[in-house]
């Protein structure tokens, strides 16, 4: 069936022959006796009335804002180079008596219409609307003249009178559309004024592949406390979409501001917030989010206005050493050591991984302090090992020397000394038992 209306819809567009439109895009019409002009033109008016006929004195008077009054001989009237403030009812009156009115109408043929049609939602009908260049003239009209084509009520033809609003500045049209209805619809925008008319290039539309969101609402883009490679990003759906009756489906990408190069996330359906988590540290980053219809209705939304954010960046701190650190710059693989705790993957979540304080004592620190705590042990243990308790030699008693006799060790004194008595130790002795002294 699809394949069936493609066909038809193709067929129409590409036949000049075939007339897409109902009637005809013509300039309005006027009122009995009104002379129209274009702006710079030269314009003749004649008085009506048998009585203003000859070569009489014919008194002019503007009915506008301003006061202007002419007298002439004859019934007409030359004015030149005409603007738009001339437009307006100009009375001829004979000896103080009103013989007639003669309408004049100045203005500006429209330009040509560019046509664009959208729909918000499933829910809402078509809009098709166009934004001229500059404010058109009072008495513009625009009519949209429309086939609606399916495959089984073959055609249908209708027009959509438009609106011009002065807030907006545009025209605007509603084509109505039943919430699932599929069918197709060629549409042309015809606007006319009273000096011409101008016709839009025929556009056409399928009723659900229209479907197009406004981009989501509200995007914030703020840091995470503690994860200095981490971004966490919310947003809103579109006030013109209503979430109770169909879901979006969101993407968000980002990069950092130097970069013209965007990695792009396709998140789950109704999924309002994410964490990124490989932003680059301390760098601002650009972020935008689209939408489309959770089954892949229709278009996808425009990308978002553009937020900025940076990942969270910790205050520099001095250690006891005196030595200004800053805890962000650590290593790649630390860093991806220690994220790898809460999140392996890269993949954007809903709920983000609770985050934990970061140690106070860096690694390298712990491997100083502990290599130096192992060193110290092992030098206590080779110092008890080492040590042995030497014997008490006579030598420091004030002995000259000593030699060994026996069992005994027999030391002599130094000359001109006082005689000592030198204690004789057996060498299996171990205590005072067995000593006597000698004299030499």
């Amino acid at each position: 069936m699809l394949t069936v209306g493609c066909t038809l819809l193709v067929a129409l567009l590409a036949a000049p022959a075939v007339a897409l439109v109902l009637g005809s895009c013509r300039a309005l019409e006027v009122a009995n006796g009104t002379v129209t002009s274009l702006p710079g033109a030269t314009v003749t008016l004649i008085c009506p009335g048998k009585e203003a006929a000859g070569n009489v004195t014919i008194h002019w008077v503007y009915s506008g804002s301003q006061n202007r009054e002419w007298t002439t001989t004859g019934n007409t009237l030359v004015l030149r180079d005409v603007q738009l403030s001339d437009t307006g009812d100009y009375l001829c009156s004979l000896n103080d008596h009103l013989v007639g009115t003669v309408p004049l109408l100045v203005d500006v043929p429209p330009e040509e219409p560019k046509l664009s049609c959208f729909r918000k939602n499933p829910l809402v009908n078509a809009i098709c609307e166009w934004r001229p260049s500059s404010t058109p003239s009072p008495t513009t009209k625009a009519v949209l003249f429309a086939k609606k084509i399916n495959t089984t009520n073959g055609k249908s033809d209708f027009q959509v009178p438009c609106q011009y609003s002065q807030q907006l500045k545009s025209f605007s049209c509603q084509v109505e559309i039943l919430e699932g209805d599929k069918v197709y619809h060629i549409v042309s925008l015809c606007v006319a004024n009273s000096v011409g008319s101008k016709s839009s290039h025929n556009e056409a539309f399928h009723s659900l592949k229209m479907v197009q969101p406004d981009p989501p609402a509200n995007l914030v883009v703020s840091a995470i406390p503690g994860r200095p490679r981490w971004l966490k990003v919310s947003w809103q759906h579109p006030e013109t979409w209503d979430p109770s009756y169909y879901l979006l489906q969101f993407q968000l990408r980002y990069r950092p501001v130097w970069s013209k190069e965007f990695t792009v996330l396709l998140l789950p359906v109704a999924q309002y917030q994410c964490v990124i988590h490989d932003a680059l540290r301390g760098v601002k980053h650009v972020v935008q989010v689209r939408g489309k219809e959770e089954l892949d209705l229709g278009q996808w939304s425009e990308w978002s206005p553009e937020v900025t954010g940076t990942p969270w960046i910790a205050e520099p701190r001095t250690t006891p050493a005196g030595i200004l650190w800053n805890p962000t710059q650590v290593s790649v693989e630390d860093s991806a050591n220690h994220e790898d705790q809460y999140e392996s993957s890269t993949e954007a979540t809903s709920v983000l991984a609770p985050v934990q304080e970061s140690s106070s004592m860096s690694l390298p620190t712990f491997l100083v302090a502990g290599g130096s705590l192992a060193f110290g042990l092992l030098l206590c243990v080779f110092i008890i090992l080492c040590w042995e308790p030497r014997p008490h030699s006579p030598l420091q008693d004030g002995a000259d020397s000593c030699v060994l006799s026996g069992k005994q060790i027999i030391c002599a004194c130094a000359e001109g000394g006082s005689p000592l008595h030198v204690l004789c130790l057996p060498r299996d002795v171990n205590s005072a038992d067995g000593l006597q002294p000698i004299r030499e």
